[in-house]
């Protein structure tokens, strides 16, 4: 889906904070940056949605059938899964259930090269809750990193500011590897509980009204951070989401979420 001119502006910004090293001198030049904005209505966003987002625009490949039998203790459900990565999933996936993300499960689906070896591979599902003001999407990333399985937990706003960067990046032409490379988590330990009316993670250090996260992605790095404007229906709060990828630009993606 496009972006349409309303909903879409965007700045080119030279400088900022974000530079890049020439490799014969040393010397450090300001790396162009680029801003967006985009506005967003609440009611929009669900699992399935934010599920169909990933395959079209980071090249995810599903894998139907195999959620469930994960969920319920079956550990040998198929090739593309080891036993110890359905382990990973059943465990993160308790975590989801326990802060009620209990509706509109997806099936699973791998990215990157969907070996079982390779770091580049994620596997990916979702759920959904409801929060006060709207729908609250929670996605779990499992992935290998030195033979060992981690995964990345992140919900709300977060979530909410990946489902949109991406089609941001589909329109500056970038591919669907390049993308999952730019805004899914790669080798990141990560729970993001964020909800819509802030942080709601008190081991954390709960933080109403804002949630900040930051993750490693394949190319390089991405910071949210979240904050509740105007409270309760009809209100509103704003995602900024800066991606630092390699070979890109540095873009800082601001998203309006209406309640």
């Amino acid at each position: 889906m496009s972006i349409s001119r309303r909903q879409f502006n965007r700045i080119v910004i030279w400088g900022g904070a974000s530079f890049a090293a020439s490799a014969t001198s040393g010397i450090f030049f300001p790396k162009p940056a680029e801003a967006y904005s985009l506005e967003f209505p609440i009611s929009a966003l669900s699992a399935d949605r934010v599920f169909n987002g990933i395959q079209k625009y980071c090249g995810a490949q599903p894998i139907p059938g195999v959620l469930s039998p994960i969920v319920q203790g079956n550990t040998n459900v198929s090739n593309k899964i080891e036993p110890a990565a359905a382990s990973a999933i059943r465990t993160a996936d308790k975590e989801f259930v326990n802060r009620n993300f209990t509706s509109k499960r997806t099936e699973l689906a791998v990215t990157g090269s969907g070996s079982n070896f390779a770091s580049d591979t994620s596997r990916l599902w979702g759920r959904q809750r409801q929060d006060k003001v709207g729908p609250n999407v929670g996605f779990g990333f499992v992935q290998k990193w030195e033979d060992q399985y981690s995964d990345a937990k992140i919900s709300g706003p977060t979530m909410c500011a990946i489902h949109n960067a991406q089609k941001v990046l589909a329109d500056q032409r970038l591919t669907p590897p390049e993308i999952a490379a730019s805004v899914l988590p790669t080798r990141s330990r990560l729970d993001d509980w964020g909800s819509w009316g802030g942080d709601s993670d008190a081991s954390a250090g709960r933080n109403p009204g804002a949630v900040f996260a930051q993750y490693d992605t394949a190319a390089g790095t991405v910071t949210s951070r979240y904050d509740l404007v105007e409270p309760g229906p009809k209100g509103f709060g704003r995602v900024e989401y800066t991606i630092e990828a390699e070979n890109q630009p540095r873009r800082v993606i601001l998203v309006t979420v209406r309640f």
